[in-house]
């Protein structure tokens, strides 16, 4: 598998350059770390969405609502090329329009939470022409509070499609202060060579209520998630930087490079010094095509 690539993620602060396109043109993968949540509508070629309890394929003319946090991108080809619609929601947005639409959105059934923190949804007539008009407002100079009322077409859309009421326990999840606090925490105190006590007491909770509260925003264990997000780190690490593959082990919080590679094989189902021969090949054929073109 080649594991090479960025997702095209430049932004400006106006909410219509909060969507854009990406293309491309060989397969690979990505860890993506968003603070916000996403749309990513796929119109050719195929979008492999992983969590660490689930694992998404997205076809063409299908699309992913990718809810704020990590996540092992795959990108496919499909004769020779890869293309899809990405749109940013922050999270002021999402808060006011469930406020707005809050009568609208109490006719949809009540889920407690979803734990893969995805949503997908097959794309149809109606979102394709919101996204139509998401994409021709962006060429324009009309008023943000325009582009807004878009974003909101697109949600109620989506929110009154198939398992809308899915996608409704995931925004509101956006808009819980305590569910908030704790992902602000754990973003900044994952590497921590800390006990599970140790992250219960600096949260300000007993190990009982901690636990309930992280199975309750997550869906995984305090232990399985921070796992993950240290080999998400570390699998990016690879990727980006030119550490070797002892330090990129000891800056993601691993006691030796053993263990990290020990559980990188076990979670991408190869070992870290492959994923690095790859990078190294796969520079060299970009540098000759260079030299020749």
């Amino acid at each position: 598998m080649d594991v090479l690539g960025q997702l095209n993620t430049e932004r400006g602060n106006s909410l219509s350059r909060k969507i854009h396109s990406t293309c491309h043109y060989e397969k690979y993968d990505e860890v993506f770390h968003s603070r916000q949540s996403h749309i990513v509508v796929v119109h050719n070629g195929q979008l492999q969405v992983q969590t660490g309890d689930c694992t998404l394929d997205v076809v063409a003319g299908c699309g992913v609502f990718l809810y704020q946090g990590d996540y092992l991108l795959e990108y496919t080809p499909v004769d020779g090329q890869y293309t899809a619609s990405v749109i940013e929601f922050d999270n002021e947005l999402v808060s006011q329009f469930l406020q707005k639409h809050s009568d609208l959105l109490m006719s949809l059934p009540k889920v407690d939470n979803v734990q893969s923190g995805l949503f997908p949804f097959t794309f149809n007539l109606l979102i394709e022409q919101t996204l139509s008009g998401i994409k021709t407002l962006e060429e324009q100079s009309y008023p943000d509070t325009i582009m807004r009322l878009k974003y909101e077409e697109m949600l109620i859309l989506l929110l009154h499609g198939e398992q809308g009421e899915n996608l409704y326990a995931l925004l509101s999840q956006l808009t819980n202060k305590t569910s908030d606090r704790l992902r602000r925490f754990m973003e900044l105190h994952y590497l921590k060579e800390w006990k599970l006590t140790d992250y219960a007491q600096e949260f300000g909770a007993s190990l009982t209520t901690f636990k309930e509260l992280f199975n309750e925003h997550y869906g995984v264990s305090p232990r399985a998630w921070i796992s993950e997000r240290r080999l998400l780190y570390a699998h990016k690490l690879l990727l980006t930087s030119k550490m070797s593959i002892v330090d990129v082990a000891m800056e993601a919080g691993f006691s030796s490079q053993s263990y990290f590679t020990q559980s990188y094989r076990r979670r991408f189902g190869t070992t870290p010094s492959r994923v690095r021969s790859g990078m190294n090949k796969w520079f060299c054929r970009k540098v000759r095509e260079l030299d020749n073109s």
